[in-house]
């Protein structure tokens, strides 16, 4: 795990470089033999296939939207675990225990459902309910879900449900009003260990649909936390609070967009007219393991303002870094679970117009020009202000 949140670092962000997941945390079909379990199911509707309700552009515009910071704000005010609720799965006949968890990412939280949830093993299978607030989920998105209405509101079946490798799971996605974000709800019949299933689970959007129209009011509301999470966490937490530091370190440059990829991560875009390249600054906490150092010139342990991690370093224009990426712990994680909090930081130089300078993938006439700088040299200082501003 801690390898591939490495690669995750190198990558660029989901605006410009890897792109977003669409499914999260894709886990291996399985499940267990049916159970005969019964659900509530919501009075729908449903419109046709790949036919967006309500049109909400695409993600460029979406992420540097006038919503997208307000609607980023709220969310990081919100404990997701507080839009969960138990009390309709007594309805649902999933069994008789509950437990919810931190994560995937500061933003979300999961529900376990089943009867021995909590057991040191496994004797059953379990319902998993991971909801993830605040993904961009764009025109392009919807065209490919299934658009179907809850208590009055459009949500999105995922097309994914359709795939036989999530025999076991569904996705739905709940739109952030009209900002172009969603929120994600992802149930998974999880099978006991030593049970490798692969049965279909049939009831398994009717079952996330139901569990959706219970809580999709608290989706609206997004109810702010009634006191501050305990210990050192990165949680509420603002990444952009550090902005001003970085315009500081690159004062002849102008910040010419702020993109929000998600509510604990935003992007800071900077031009210089004339120049050969454009600045990108990623600013963002993560849920997840202490990261590991990988192999390389210049990568390696790294330490800022009191906190410890790595440092990744990418030559893309020639023999100077044009990318330098910082992950520093913020709080260890525990008993193995991706629930450390960190501080990422990540420089990029991109050249632009590519085509101006030959063949972007593989120059080799060495017509790229001179990098403005090593993409690290500012790293001390941009790390140093990234903790500050995380308090």
């Amino acid at each position: 795990m801690a390898a591939a949140a490495a690669l995750t670092l190198l990558c660029a962000s989901a605006a410009t470089g890897c792109g977003k997941n669409a499914t999260g945390h894709p886990v291996a079909a399985s499940s267990p033999k049916s159970t005969g379990t019964t659900t509530s199911t919501p009075t729908t509707t449903t419109t046709g296939p790949s036919t967006p309700v309500d049109s909400v552009g695409k993600h460029d515009t979406i992420v540097t939207g006038a919503e997208a910071e307000p609607l980023m704000a709220r969310i990081r005010a919100t404990d997701p675990c507080s839009m969960l609720d138990t009390e309709p799965l007594k309805s649902m006949n999933l069994g008789a225990k509950s437990a919810t968890r931190e994560g995937p990412g500061l933003a979300g939280c999961q529900l376990r459902v089943g009867d021995h949830v909590g057991e040191p093993a496994s004797k059953d299978g379990l319902y998993l309910f991971e909801l993830s607030l605040g993904e961009v989920y764009d025109d392009a998105d919807r065209a490919q879900d299934k658009a179907e209405t809850v208590n009055g509101r459009a949500i999105y079946r995922s097309h994914l449900a359709d795939d036989p490798t999530f025999a076991d799971t569904c996705y739905y996605y709940v739109p952030a009003g009209h900002t172009g974000y969603a929120h994600r709800m992802r149930l998974r019949k999880v099978p006991a260990d030593g049970a490798p299933d692969k049965t279909p689970w049939l009831e398994k959007c009717d079952v996330a649909k139901s569990y959706v129209s219970k809580i999709v009011d608290r989706l609206d509301s997004l109810t702010p936390r009634d006191k501050p999470a305990d210990g050192r966490v990165l949680y509420s937490k603002n990444p952009c609070t550090a902005t001003d530091a970085v315009k500081a370190q690159y004062s002849d440059w102008t910040l010419n967009s702020t993109s929000w990829i998600a509510p604990y991560h935003c992007q800071l875009n900077f031009t210089q007219p004339g120049a050969k390249y454009t600045l990108q600054v990623d600013l963002e906490y993560r849920m997840d393991t202490e990261q590991k150092a990988s192999s390389g010139p210049g990568n390696g342990p790294y330490q800022a303002a009191g906190l410890s991690g790595i440092i990744l370093r990418s030559n893309v224009y020639g023999p100077v870094p044009s990318r330098c990426a910082v992950s520093l712990t913020y709080r260890p994680s525990s008993d193995g679970r991706l629930n450390g909090h960190l501080i990422r930081l990540a420089v990029d130089w991109t050249a632009v117009p590519l085509a101006q300078y030959g063949d972007p993938d593989h120059p080799s006439d060495g017509s790229w020009p001179p990098l403005p700088s090593d993409a690290c040299a500012n790293i001390d200082n941009l790390s140093a202000a990234a903790v500050r501003a995380a308090g």
